[in-house]
């Protein structure tokens, strides 16, 4: 998964995609394709020397600068921040390639130029989950919703205490992995799923936000204390992802939700939801 030279580190990750060459590399090589699993917010300046832009708030854009665009095999970018390392070749790029195998693309990934200093090491952990995590849901908005848009949702609060603790209070039993208490909903948890205190992928999970709404589905990624992540079959086939961003006193925690072909209303329900949620498990943290 990794490698580099001793100075720096690599992720190197591959995924095969049920689809052909062209949808993924739609997905990979168009604003509208990037939003629908990655950022979303996204544009693409077509070609080497062009840029493909993302954001997670708009108007936040983060340009990175095409040095390798050939479409439906490979597409490489850097990112133009530090004009030093990029003249030097060690500023940190991001490459796509794409090969046929049979009916299906195999799509191979690496993040290189990563800094290889101990001071990087939580930061390496976090992009690795993140790179597992969005690969996975490139391949699950390519294969289960070919075209649709998607509609995020998310709560990114500031929190403090350790990773383990805000884990335990947002996905454990007195959190949204709640069996008994307010919601009367949580008492009717099906046989055989659990909150995310023992999870491994594929198992069920099932969660509980304010007012009732449910959240289930099977884990398709599970790093505690810093990430999890899930299919939702309550959410039409959509995505739950939870990152533990940072560390410290005071420290950014993500909860994302990801819908695809889902009505307005029910959007802006859990949305409300998830406020609520959130609002209540970390009062007073903003």
């Amino acid at each position: 998964m990794t490698s580099g030279t001793p100075d720096t580190r690599n992720i190197e990750l591959s995924v095969e995609i049920d689809a052909p060459v062209g949808a993924v590399w739609e997905a990979i090589a168009t604003g509208d394709g990037i939003a629908r699993w990655f950022a979303p917010f996204a544009s693409v300046e077509e070609g080497e020397g062009g840029t493909v832009t993302v954001a997670w708030v708009e108007g936040a854009d983060w340009p990175n600068r095409i040095t390798v665009w050939r479409p439906g095999e490979r597409l490489r970018m850097v990112d133009p921040s530090d004009a030093d390392a990029v003249a030097r070749g060690t500023a940190l790029a991001v490459d796509y390639r794409l090969e046929r195998a049979g009916g299906t693309t195999r799509l191979r990934f690496v993040n290189s130029n990563l800094p290889a200093t101990p001071d990087w090491d939580e930061h390496f952990h976090m992009m690795t989950n993140g790179w597992r995590f969005f690969l996975w849901n490139l391949k699950h908005a390519v294969e289960r919703h070919p075209g649709v848009s998607r509609r995020v949702i998310s709560a990114r609060p500031w929190v403090s205490g350790s990773r383990e603790e805000v884990w335990e209070r947002l996905l454990g039993e007195n959190g949204v992995g709640r069996r008994r208490g307010a919601d009367a909903v949580a008492d009717s948890t099906p046989a055989g799923t659990r909150g995310a205190g023992s999870l491994a992928v594929g198992d069920p999970f099932h969660f509980v936000l304010d007012g009732g709404e449910v959240l289930e589905g099977k884990v398709v990624l599970c790093d505690r204390p810093w990430a999890f992540a899930g299919s939702l079959r309550s959410l039409n086939d959509g995505v739950l992802h939870v990152e533990m961003e940072g560390s410290g006193e005071r420290w950014k925690m993500g909860v994302w939700l990801s819908a695809y072909g889902v009505g307005e209303g029910r959007c802006d329900r859990v949305g409300a939801a998830l406020a609520s949620t959130i609002g209540k498990l970390f009062p007073g943290e903003g």
